[in-house]
């Protein structure tokens, strides 16, 4: 029989020899089965494509607005200094600018096309001002955007190596966020999310959806290039839902009541370091109350404390050690990962 664990670590030393170029994603699709990522990135086995009109993605596109906005708020001051008529027509420079650089223009498009672009902004919008609010009443401020770790990137891949196999992985921050108290920098990593999944601590304990906590780790000990000489602290990660859903009802609903169920959605989801002082410096509660961080007097799973954060720190650094192993000896096997609903 075919010894497929053979031929895979014969095609990860014909590919990549004892270094191994790893992404979060290509971290989760091998936590989630060994196989389907030889099949993937070993065989580099693609699905057939379906033909036809190819929309742009909605993510890079509401990614580029926001990382500009931002940027351009941060110039001017914070985007506490920003009125909010000036943040939309940044936003708009954002995207006349995306359409140019990105797009080429929308002449060649359709008009369905160019009818569905134009909708986006409304959208597009509602996450500005929803991040902008957000920032106006927090002490934690964007200090860094598309940070990138790899060859191409503002640091280092976290790498590790196990049995003579160097496990490398890189990708990019969307956004660092960060607080100074007591001559030290507390850190908070921010993710847009503009698909369906949502933070989930099951997939955190079974080694998958890592990659904002392996780099908050990261920055944390190797973050002195950028941020400075002084003691870097891990505060969280805020998982920032980046599209706005539709809302059942009719014509005659409340719009008011729209608003507070829009508002639902774009609540944040992550983990944030259980200490009074950095919550409120994240957020300072309404009468109890958080709009944006992810606590409420019924759920307070979204909190750490320090010694949970060190373990939690251990243990990532064990999946990444765990998965070096795997590939070092070649394992293929068909054995997905699943869970009950």
């Amino acid at each position: 029989s075919l010894d497929r664990g053979r031929l895979h670590r014969q095609a990860v030393d014909a590919l990549y020899g004892s270094r191994v170029p790893m992404s979060a994603s290509r971290m989760d699709k091998y936590k989630a089965c060994h196989f389907s990522y030889f099949m993937q990135y070993g065989l580099k086995a693609e699905p057939r494509r379906a033909a036809g009109f190819q929309a742009p993605e909605y993510g890079t596109f509401l990614h580029y607005v926001l990382e500009h906005v931002l940027r351009q708020c941060k110039e001017r001051g914070g985007v506490k200094e920003v009125p909010r008529k000036e943040l939309h027509a940044l936003c708009d420079q954002a995207v006349e600018r995306y359409v140019a650089e990105e797009l080429g223009g929308l002449e060649h498009e359709t008009a369905r096309f160019r009818y569905l672009f134009r909708r986006l902004r409304k959208s597009v919008y509602a996450v500005v001002d929803n991040v902008a609010e957000e920032l106006r009443a927090s002490q934690f401020q964007p200090i860094s955007f598309e940070l990138g770790f790899g060859d191409r990137g503002d640091l280092p891949p976290v790498e590790l190596t196990v049995d003579g196999v160097t496990v490398s992985v890189s990708g990019f921050v969307d956004r660092v966020d960060g607080w100074e108290k007591d001559g030290r920098l507390y850190l908070r990593v921010v993710d847009y999310k503009t698909g369906r999944k949502s933070f989930d601590l099951t997939e955190i304990w079974n080694g998958m959806g890592l990659q904002m906590l392996l780099y908050l780790f990261a920055l944390s000990r190797n973050g002195e290039a950028l941020f400075g000489d002084q003691t870097l602290i891990p505060a969280g990660v805020l998982y920032v839902p980046a599209r706005t859903g539709l809302v059942d009802g009719s014509r005659n609903t409340d719009p008011q009541a729209v608003a507070q169920e829009q508002e639902k959605q774009l609540r944040r989801q992550g983990l944030v370091l259980d200490d009074p002082a950095v919550i409120d410096a994240m957020e300072e509660a309404s009468d109890g109350k958080y709009r944006y961080l992810p606590i409420n007097s019924r759920n307070r799973d979204c909190l750490v404390n320090e010694e949970q954060m060190r373990e939690l720190d251990e243990y990532v650094t064990q999946v990444l050690r765990q998965a070096a192993s795997q590939v070092a000896v070649g394992n293929i096997a068909a054995a997905p990962y699943w869970r009950d609903a």
